[in-house]
C-alpha cells in the first residue's frame, strides 16, 4: 500500500477530510461569518469565558495548521525544512558513529544522520505507521528502523551517540529511561531536543484559565534550562552544551 500524506495522518490518529465540493465558495462565505462569530464571542459579558472560548478555537486552528503542514511538504512536517533543526544533530555526529535515534518517528532525522553525517543509525519507535513511512520514504543503507519501546529495547552493541529529538517531554519516568539507555546502549554522549514551556504569553494565560497549556496533548512536561539540566544531572549526565532556539532547548550531555 502506497503511504500518502493522508494515510500517514490517519495512521497518526489525525483526521484529514477530503476537500468538499465548492470549497472556494464555502471559504469565501464562511470566513467573514467566522470572523463575525469570533467578535461576538470576544464581546461575551464574562471576559474569562470569552477568553477560554477564543483560546479553544485558537488551539483548534493551530492543530489543523500542524496537520496541514505535513500535507504541505508531502508527508514531512514543514518545520524540518524551515527551522533546519536537523543541523544541530548532524553537526555533532561524526562519520562512522553508531547512533541510536530514539523516537525516530517517520525517519527524517535518522536519514540525515546517515546521509549527511555519515553515521550508521538505528531508529526505534513504537508507531508502526510512522515506521512504515520511514522505510518507504527515508530508506538508507546505513539506517535500520525497529519497532520497539525505548524502556525495554536492548541493543546488541554499544552506540557512540543517542539522539532524543522531542522525546523526553512525552515520558513519565524520564530518569528511568535515561538510566536504562546509559546501561544498555553505553553512549559517550546524548543529543537532546525538548520544547520550552515559556514560548509565548498565551501559555500562562491558558494555565490561569484552566486550559491545556502544553504545546501537545501528549506532553507530560515542558522545560526551562534549569529543569532540563537538573533532570539530566539526576540521571547521571553532565551537560556540555545547552542552547535555546525556535522555543526549544538543545543539549549535548555526557555520562558523568
Amino acid at each position: 500500500m502506497k503511504l500518502t500524506p493522508r494515510r500517514i495522518a490517519h495512521g497518526l490518529g489525525r483526521r484529514v477530510p477530503r476537500r468538499p465540493f465548492g470549497y472556494v465558495l464555502v471559504y469565501q462565505v464562511m470566513r467573514p461569518l467566522f470572523r463575525f462569530w469570533l467578535s461576538v464571542v470576544a464581546a461575551e459579558r464574562d471576559p474569562g469565558r470569552a477568553m477560554r472560548r477564543l483560546l479553544d478555537v485558537h488551539q483548534d486552528a493551530y492543530d489543523q495548521v500542524d496537520v496541514a503542514a505535513i500535507r504541505y511538504d508531502g508527508g514531512v512536517h514543514a518545520k524540518h525544512r524551515l527551522t533546519r533543526y536537523h543541523d544541530f544533530f548532524v553537526d555533532r555526529v561524526h562519520a562512522g558513529d553508531r547512533v541510536l535515534d530514539i523516537g525516530c518517528g517517520k525517519g527524517e532525522l535518522a536519514h540525515d544522520l546517515a546521509d549527511r553525517a555519515g553515521a550508521t543509525v538505528v531508529g526505534i519507535d513504537v508507531n508502526p505507521w510512522s515506521l512504515a513511512f520511514a522505510r518507504e520514504r527515508f530508506a538508507h543503507p546505513n539506517v535500520t528502523f525497529v519497532e520497539a519501546d525505548a524502556l525495554s529495547y536492548a541493543p546488541d552493541a554499544a552506540f557512540d551517540a543517542v539522539v532524543m529529538s522531542n522525546v523526553l517531554e512525552h515520558i513519565g519516568d524520564r530518569l528511568e529511561l535515561l538510566r536504562h539507555i546509559m546501561t544498555t546502549a553505553k553512549p559517550s554522549r546524548f543529543l537532546i531536543r525538548v520544547p520550552v514551556l515559556k514560548r509565548d504569553w498565551i501559555v500562562p494565560l491558558r494555565k490561569e484559565l484552566g486550559l491545556r497549556y502544553f504545546s501537545e496533548v501528549t506532553h507530560v512536561t515542558e522545560y526551562d534550562r534549569q529543569q532540563l539540566a537538573s533532570e539530566l544531572g539526576a540521571a547521571g549526565l553532565e551537560v556540555h552544551e545547552l542552547i535555546e532556539v525556535w522555543s526549544e532547548l538543545w543539549a549535548e550531555a555526557r555520562p558523568s
